[in-house]
């Protein structure tokens, strides 16, 4: 199991996909904080929302700013925050995304304003594609990191979407220490309701720079990736989404594409692994875009889109085009063979770090090249 080549000249035919795809890259897909209000105080919150920003986009300026994205090619948008539901003009932004500028839509939410299953079907009216419920864990663990009750207002949330036909309703956990021997179970819960379990790992962002302690030893890491993978071969791909990065170490399939030259349509078509700066970016909620996904520190910032225009910036700002440089990546991902393949999870390596190029933290996989040297 394993490369077929030898790993230099693995790394020599993908650092020449990868630039190819570089330098051809889209901001295809955006996560969109629509406030920064939330009315849960979740222990372990990315973004340490809590009271809305005094500058949060009104609805004109993020129509406008929804004109501005889809003119640079985004194609698909993730309406987070905070708590996205708390906005009244929702359903207008939903809409307006999906009927006048023909994009994928998804929400990422709590699920408790879900449990209103007139307010779920005009999400769906309005042309919602996708919704993500946060549900960390089984219910003493989420209601321990959400608040009493919320539990049950999730899985009651779920099944409104998935009654009023919202196409993909997922399932989407944080898996840390809280919840680990929890997996198994929550995928059954999943299988069982007809949704998609996806599962993220906990990042040391917001709130959650507290919870050092629950991230997963990288030994748990490997284990719950070749689980996930497995899981994914009984259900299919699309019912079992997982960050996946490091496990294209063992996926012998992926490792043929990669090493084929011929196969550069894009990062659809050949494995690059994170895609932050490459075609995925955020906005937070006074309408700066920055590179990742929903890291909003505002030393990643790459432009004000109420002033700039994202076709511009795109391959001309520096920061993007530091991460679409993996020669550069620092510590064990800078020497491994897998790094136009992988790239670790700069969100990992930022969190921990302060670096967004350096050593992701939680990888598992001991490169062959490092040993050979």
């Amino acid at each position: 199991m394993g490369l077929s080549l030898p790993p230099q000249d693995f790394l020599n035919i993908t650092r020449d996909k990868f630039k190819k795809i570089a330098r051809e890259s889209k901001p295809l897909m955006c996560w969109i904080s629509l406030t920064k209000e939330c009315d849960l105080h979740c222990k372990f919150c990315f973004d340490d929302s809590s009271k809305p920003l005094k500058d949060e986009l009104t609805t004109h300026e993020m129509f406008r700013l929804l004109d501005n994205i889809a003119k640079a090619g985004t194609r698909a948008v993730v309406f987070g925050g905070g708590e996205p539901t708390l906005r009244d003009d929702l359903t207008q932004i939903v809409r307006y995304a999906a009927r006048e500028k023909d994009m994928f839509v998804a929400l990422n939410t709590h699920g408790q304003s879900l449990v209103d299953e007139k307010y779920v079907q005009a999400l769906a009216r309005a042309g919602l594609s996708q919704v993500k419920v946060s549900v960390d864990g089984l219910q003493e663990s989420h209601d321990w990191n959400r608040g009493a009750g919320t539990y049950e207002n999730c899985i009651r949330a779920l099944r409104n979407c998935v009654e009023v036909g919202i196409p993909s309703v997922h399932w989407i956990t944080t898996v840390s220490q809280l919840n680990y021997d929890e997996v198994a179970q929550m995928i059954k819960l999943a299988m069982d309701m007809g949704i998609t379990a996806t599962q993220v790992q906990l990042l040391l962002l917001g709130r959650g720079e507290k919870y050092e302690n629950l991230l997963l030893t990288k030994e748990q890491t490997m284990e719950w990736q070749r689980y996930m993978a497995e899981q994914q071969k009984i259900y299919g791909v699309s019912r079992i989404v997982f960050e996946d990065r490091y496990q294209i170490s063992e996926d012998e399939y992926a490792l043929r594409v990669a090493a084929n030259p011929g196969r550069t349509g894009g990062f659809t078509d050949t494995p690059i692994g994170c895609i932050t700066g490459i075609c995925q970016y955020c906005v937070n909620a006074s309408g700066k875009a920055l590179v990742g996904d929903v890291m909003t520190a505002p030393e990643l910032e790459i432009c004000d889109l109420r002033e700039q225009s994202l076709s511009e910036v795109w391959h001309t700002s520096e920061l993007a085009n530091l991460l679409r440089d993996r020669d550069k990546l620092g510590g064990k991902c800078g020497k491994c063979e897998l790094r136009f393949v992988c790239g670790g999870c700069r969100r990992a390596a930022y969190s921990v770090s302060g670096d967004i190029m350096g050593e992701d933290p939680q990888c598992w996989y001991e490169p062959l090249l490092m040993a050979a040297e």
